[in-house]
């Protein structure tokens, strides 16, 4: 038996996507306006929460920058989220959980990011909606565990997962470069991936508790 998961759609940037996928069951739907100024971001959020409740979709916006690239957005420096600002955000937009900036990026750390883990205990006293921290693979176990300890509850990983499967594919195909079967290294890359995912599944407290 699988355990409970959920599909999400990530990065709503243009509103006008959310029309056709409203009628669709998805348990979620990501909208991030986080390189808008705070008014556009709050507008644009407000209204994809209100097309998307009418279907029974819960809305995750974004404040604060998260560094590095995702998708083909670029953010040269990860900016915290201020703290009045994700009050009002939250008031005004009625979304049904933030993804906070506090020192993460996307992609791969060049260096050991400064994670400002005081800033999400603060934010956790102030939001009644659950926080997101986007920009999670290659942080250590204890960084994640402490950003949990103070309140985060939903942690994103994307390219440790990646690498993971692309490691395992060309460690494939440079033992038996022969090879040419995409279900061949398809299963080595799910393989790795698998690992990746159990071991942060652990470190997030989650084990056991599908």
């Amino acid at each position: 038996m699988f355990p409970p998961c959920m599909l999400v759609l990530f990065h709503l940037v243009f509103f006008l996507l959310c029309f056709p996928l409203g009628e669709l069951p998805l348990p979620d739907k990501v909208q991030d306006g986080s390189k808008l100024p705070l008014e556009e971001n709050i507008a644009l959020t407000r209204s994809v929460v209100e097309l998307c409740e009418t279907a029974g979709v819960p809305v995750e916006g974004e404040l604060g920058r998260v560094g590095g690239k995702e998708d083909d957005l670029v953010c040269e420096n990860a900016g915290y989220t201020d703290p009045d600002e994700a009050v009002r955000f939250e008031r005004e937009t009625g979304l049904s959980s933030m993804a906070v900036g506090i020192g993460t990026a996307h992609g791969v750390y060049k260096e050991t990011p400064v994670l400002n883990v005081n800033l999400v205990e603060q934010l956790n006293g102030l939001l009644t909606v659950p926080m997101v921290m986007h920009g999670a693979s290659g942080l250590t176990d204890d960084a994640i565990a402490a950003c949990i300890a103070k309140g985060i509850c939903k942690v994103n990983f994307a390219t440790e997962l990646r690498i993971a499967y692309t490691d395992a594919v060309r460690k494939l195909l440079a033992e038996k470069p022969e090879a040419f079967a995409p279900k061949a290294y398809g299963k080595v890359g799910r393989a790795a991936v698998a690992e990746v995912v159990k071991n942060r599944i652990r470190v997030c407290g989650c084990a056991g508790k599908a």
